[in-house]
Parts: structure tokens; sequence; C-alpha cells
């Protein structure tokens, strides 16, 4: 798709009043039915991508966010439904001009794509949130597919240096070109400016699709996560004086404040860079992080200091209960499904005890936000999903993950995250001492953090997938 397709896309969903759309639809329609018969057959394969990529775009969750509701206010089941029959209509249009161009296999394939999209359960829970009484949302964890997600109702995108490594190796003809790019475009850069001038052009593209919805909710969503070096995880004074470098790239490539946070280790050394780049209106995704005692030490500093309203705090899920599991192995039979409850137990006793108000027991604190991550199968979603009132709760999905959540139709609880763990389940999880330390809120000290073997794992993948990075971007 060439970027002013993909401009006059996203204008046609994020910036055009839902009264205005049949106008706009039709005079974008005349201009190419006009173009269309004396295009070549490149131009006229563009067209066709375009009015097929409309039509899924109207009927998917991008429409949710303006076109199905015009105000900025509670949504609501009504307001939800009121402009459906005109976005369906719109969509129907495209694909009848889509046929009589002879381009039924694109009209056939879009079709299929609604189809999909209606059914997805990822967008049943953004539609729960947005116009019923969820208080749940979810992002995009990979460095692409990010359109795709948004139609089912991402409202953000998180990666780290092996998801973008992955995505380099499995589409090397995206990304070969950039990297040539970007080396003849700054040949004294060594390997990490190249590395961050990857970055960097990888966070614009997907700020700029984010950003509409960053700006119809107030800043309140649509951000994009981005990692800092792995390999400076424990010097606090290089993290905080290479993210305040690219902030101001970021800034001047989006032209103002941008709809971006910095995902920060969950090491002792993380906690002062996220004091100190919340204190600067920075927003900050705590990442490497699987403990109570590490969610109350950065949720503390956050709230202690933070100028900026959004900042996240990542459970990484299956990075704690896998090993969690392999210490279980030895006292039980069962060990593989009581090792799924692990963060479930974790995130439950950490909402009460952060994000509850004092009326209710808890210690209130708003600015950072409970996000689950890395999750090993739909029980990881559908036990994060949650109603409270006090701050919404973030999950970031695998693609791979995403697909399997949408295989089949399935029910939603509101309250899944308060799902009681079986009979028995905390005594055998307290077998594990990994758990145990994870689970109590006294259950590390600051200076153990960096020592927790989920936490030496998941940096020693992120170190050594960073290094094949800098290898491949520098080569």
């Amino acid at each position: 798709m060439t970027q002013d397709t993909l401009n006059v896309l996203q204008k046609l969903m994020f910036g055009v009043p839902c009264e205005q759309l049949s106008t706009e639809l039709n005079a974008w329609r005349a201009e190419l039915k006009k173009e269309y018969p004396g295009a070549g057959e490149e131009r006229q394969g563009e067209i066709a991508e375009a009015v097929a990529e409309s039509a899924i775009d109207l009927q998917s969750g991008m429409a949710d966010w303006n076109l199905r509701c015009t105000d900025k206010h509670q949504h609501c089941c009504e307001c939800g439904e009121k402009n459906s029959e005109l976005l369906e209509g719109e969509s129907k249009t495209n694909l009848a001009l889509l046929r009589e161009w002879g381009r039924a296999d694109l009209a056939d394939s879009a079709e299929a794509q609604i189809t999909s999209i209606a059914a997805s359960n990822l967008l049943k829970l953004t539609r729960m949130s947005l116009f019923g009484t969820c208080n749940t949302y979810w992002g995009n964890d990979y460095a692409t597919g990010l359109r795709e997600a948004m139609r089912r109702g991402a409202a953000m995108v998180t990666t780290n240096p092996v998801l973008v490594n992955i995505a380099r190796n499995e589409e090397p003809e995206v990304w070969t070109p950039v990297r040539d790019a970007l080396q003849a475009k700054h040949p004294d850069f060594d390997a990490v400016g190249l590395a961050y001038a990857l970055t960097i052009q990888v966070v614009v593209g997907n700020a700029r699709l984010l950003r509409p919805i960053w700006e119809i909710t107030d800043g309140d969503m649509g951000y994009v996560s981005l990692q800092l070096s792995p390999k400076n995880a424990t010097d606090a004074e290089q993290m905080v004086k290479e993210a305040k470098w690219v902030w101001s790239q970021l800034e001047q490539e989006l032209g103002g404040v941008p709809n971006c946070v910095f995902k920060v280790p969950g090491t002792m050394a993380g906690i002062d860079v996220a004091a100190e780049l919340t204190s600067c209106a920075m927003g900050v995704n705590v990442t490497v992080n699987y403990s109570l005692p590490q969610q109350i030490a950065f949720a503390g500093a956050i709230e202690k200091y933070s100028t900026t309203p959004v900042s996240y705090r990542t459970q990484m899920d299956g990075r704690v209960d896998d090993p969690v599991g392999d210490e279980l192995k030895a006292h039980m039979e069962d060990w593989e499904e009581v090792k799924k409850w692990c963060t479930t137990a974790i995130r439950q006793r950490e909402y009460r005890l952060l994000n509850f108000t004092p009326q209710r027991g808890g210690l209130g604190f708003t600015k950072s936000r409970p996000l689950p991550a890395s999750g090993r199968g739909p029980w990881n979603i559908l036990r994060s999903v949650h109603s409270e009132p006090e701050v919404p709760l973030f999950l970031t999905v695998f693609p791979n993950r995403q697909e399997e959540f949408d295989a089949e139709p399935m029910e939603i609880d509101p309250n899944g995250m308060w799902t009681p763990l079986p009979a028995g389940y905390l005594d055998k999880l307290y077998k594990s001492e990994l758990f145990r330390k994870g689970f109590e809120p006294d259950g590390m000290t600051a200076d153990e953090f960096d020592t927790y073997l989920p936490v030496v794992q998941t940096l020693k993948q992120f170190n050594e997938g960073y290094d094949e990075f800098l290898a491949w971007v520098s080569g």
C-alpha cells in the first residue's frame, strides 16, 4: 500500500465527521472511477486495493472510534449502533465497484475479512469496553501488522528487540531496503545508532496510525511502546540519556508530543529511570516485570513523580508462569494446569493493592495501568478482563495468540480477572520459590530484582536478540 493511499484511508476513518462520510466517499470514488479506465495495470491495482481496504475498514473496529460515535462522551450501546447501517452500506458500495471493475477476487477477499473481523473475540472485548461495562483494552504485541490489529479493536502497540528481530527475519523484503536506506542516509552511525534510527522509523509509522485514537481519547489511548537497549538494563544514567534523545527525535518526526511510552526494565536501575522520565512528562511501560514487589516499587515511583497521566506496568505472564511450572514438576502431576494460575493470582492481588481506592482497601494509584503480556493461551486474556472503575487494564497480544483467541466464538466474562483459583491451587503454587517471591508484597527487595530468574532469563534472550539485530542492521 502506498503512503498516499494510507493517508486517504486514515482520513476517511478518523478525519471525517460521520454526517459527511457519504459525501467524502462519493467524491473519492468519483475520482477513482474517472482515473481507473485509463490507468496502467500497476496503478489500477493500487486503486482497487485502496477501495477494498476501505470496504474492510468501514466494517471494522477502526470505525468505532470516530464514525460510530460522533460525540466525545461516555460511549453507549445506542451510539455504537446508530451508524452501523450507513457504514455497511458504504462498504457494500465499494465492493460493488470492485466487481464492476472485474475485481471480484478482491471483493470476495474483502468480504471474507469483514466476516472474520465481525466474529473476532478481540473486537468483542474492545466493544464491551467502548460501548458497555468492561474496562479492558488490548494492543498488538509485534513490530508490524498494526492496521490489521486495529481493525479488531487494538488501541496500542508494543514490541521488543526479540520481536523486531523476528519481524525482519520473516519479512526481509520489507526490512532490508529500509536498513540499506538508513545506512546510506547515516554513513557515520554505528550499529547502535542505526538500530535506534530503524526503531524510530518503525515507531513513527505506528504512532501515526494510532495518533487519531490518541487525539480522540485526549491522550488516554493510542500509545506505542518502544524499548530502550537491553544492554543498559542496569545503567540508569545511560537509559535516561538515550530515552531523552529518542524523545527529541520523535517530537520532530510527529510534530508535537509523541504518543509513545518507553519500555523500562524492571531492574533496580529501572526504578530511577521510571521516576526521572515520568517527571519529565514521558510515559513509561515497565517491562521485564513479573512480581508484586516489582509492581509496588515501580507503581510507587510513577505515582510520586509522574507528570504524565499514562504509564503502564507490564506483567509478562508466560515468562514467569513457565519457570514456576518447572519448579512445580517435582511436587505434583497437574503442574501444567496449576502454573496457568500463577499470574492470575498475582494480578488479582496487584490490582486490589495498587489500584483499589483507599475506601476499598487499596492505595488508589492511577498513574500507571496494569498490562498483562506474553500470554501463553486464551486463559491469560480471559482471566485479565475486568470492569473495575479505577483504571483500565490493557493487554498486549502476540499475533499467533490473537489468531488463537479469535479461532472460535467464546464468552468473555467482564469480571474474568476475579475468577477464583481452583481449590488448593494457591497452596500448590506456594511450593514454588519463584511464585512465593512474586506473590508476596515483601517477597523481594529492590536489589534482588536483577537476580530474579525470569528477569535474568528474559534479559539474556533480549540481549541475544539485540546482538543479532545490531549485526544485521550494520551489515
